[in-house]
């Protein structure tokens, strides 16, 4: 069981998204200047975060990984070197998807968090399509 979190964890490169969290913790911050700050926002933001980006990065994985097995940079990623099943990355994503969604439950009694959260979601598993019809695929992160 650890092992498979540990192979999953590697797949989404959570290193990376540890990283990032400071600068969505400063950004909140800095959001809310002159206001007094609700832990329970920051805490939202941090698993939002957290979820919605492991949910793409696993998403990414799962569209990619027939490319990547063609690749000789990319053949020994988790899911073409057979490390990991499909079935498993794709609860996964699954399971992140729904924490990402229920996570903006704690922006209530705003509502909107939880409104624009499905929508904002199939904006971010896009970029997996989004790079094979356009080369500004990263500026679609960024939009």
């Amino acid at each position: 069981m650890l092992a498979r979190l540990r192979l999953l964890l590697e797949l989404i490169r959570f290193s990376h998204t540890i990283f990032a969290l400071p600068f969505a913790l400063l950004s909140a911050v800095l959001a809310w200047r002159g206001q007094p700050v609700r832990w329970q926002e920051l805490v939202g933001i941090l698993l939002c975060m957290l979820f919605a980006r492991s949910a793409a990065m696993a998403f990414n994985r799962l569209v990619d990984r027939d490319i990547d097995a063609q690749n000789p940079r990319t053949k020994t990623r988790h899911l073409p070197a057979g490390l990991i099943s499909v079935r498993a990355v794709f609860l996964f994503t699954l399971l992140t998807s729904l924490a990402f969604i229920a996570s903006t439950l704690l922006f209530l009694p705003n509502r909107w968090p939880l409104y624009l959260s499905v929508p904002v979601l199939l904006f971010l598993l896009g970029y997996s399509y989004a790079k094979r019809f356009t080369i500004w695929c990263h500026y679609w992160l960024s939009a």
